[in-house]
């Protein structure tokens, strides 16, 4: 099976994952962030931020954007995968679970 493919149960190999944790404690180790981050995004209304994830960053002239994975609660939540200006963008703090 070739590297980063998912099986047909759309599970990754264990080496993949046991690999990919690996990584990740050398990372930290050496005191590097991860790419991946857990985040809070500016609801545009001003109501409570949204739960997201970026995935890259990106510097333009007008300055950082992320890409982020977020989810708009509701009664049916939605998935939304955007490039946010980094503005809207804020730090999941240990203990912070409501993002206010």
């Amino acid at each position: 099976m070739a590297g980063g493919q998912l099986r047909r149960n759309g599970q990754r190999p264990l080496h993949e994952v046991v690999r990919r944790q690996q990584v990740l404690r050398e990372q930290q180790s050496r005191g590097e962030q991860p790419a991946v981050r857990h985040c809070w995004v500016r609801a545009p209304d001003g109501g409570d931020p949204w739960p997201g994830i970026v995935v890259a960053w990106v510097r333009g002239p007008a300055g950082w954007r992320g890409r982020v994975v977020y989810v708009v609660p509701g009664k049916e939540p939605v998935l939304v995968e955007a490039w946010v200006e980094a503005q809207h963008l804020r730090p999941v703090v240990v203990g912070d679970v409501s993002g206010g």
